[in-house]
């Protein structure tokens, strides 16, 4: 009886990603849809009201936990060698951003994963990553000598951001495939591409 108290109520000093990880990973073998905040709360130890503490809702245990990537992706383009591409230089500063990133690859691609097999997951598409398209467009408007809301950096920026996140969506059902960063590189150079005859 003394054991099953200790494992109701708020676990002390909880680690928020150690609990998101284990969290990913129930919703993975559930499936998104079955995984309820009931279900994950028990299989955890926890009651609903402790775990709506960490996560106010089940699409928050997908989809936070990646917020310092924005400042980590605005430093390294900050930081991008100009000798480099504006293509090669996105690559390079996303490839920044995973080497920072405190996720390890096993969980970044069950994130990702879930995200791109759960039309519910894309709908609610975090603001993080609305602010990496953000930051790649002025970084376009910063290239270029342009002001980042003309029409040739909103449309270079988005059009980058996507290829990114196709990229990434792609690796995560590609098991087989080791490297997020190499497939990111290679989809942005895709772009190039197509000014080709």
């Amino acid at each position: 009886m003394e054991q099953n108290s200790l494992r109701i109520g708020r676990p002390p000093k909880a680690e928020p990603e150690a609990l998101r990880s284990q969290l990913l990973g129930l919703i993975e073998q559930l499936g998104y849809e079955r995984a309820s905040m009931g279900s994950l709360a028990a299989d955890v130890g926890m009651n609903v009201r402790t775990l709506h503490r960490y996560f106010p809702a089940k699409a928050d245990i997908v989809w936070g936990g990646i917020e310092s990537s924005i400042e980590i992706l605005v430093s390294e383009l900050n930081s991008a060698d100009e000798a480099r591409s504006t293509l090669d230089a996105v690559a390079d500063a996303i490839a920044g951003v995973f080497d920072q990133n405190a996720d390890d690859l096993a969980i970044m691609r069950t994130r990702l994963r879930l995200i791109a097999l759960t039309p519910e997951l894309q709908a609610s598409r975090s603001a993080t990553f609305e602010g990496w398209r953000q930051a790649i467009i002025r970084f376009v408007a910063f290239r270029l000598e342009l002001a980042p809301n003309s029409l040739i950096c909103v449309t270079a920026g988005t059009a980058m951001h996507a290829a990114i996140m196709e990229a990434l969506s792609w690796w995560a059902l590609h098991a087989e495939v080791a490297d997020p960063a190499g497939c990111i590189t290679e989809a942005l150079h895709s772009l190039s591409a197509l000014g080709e005859p």
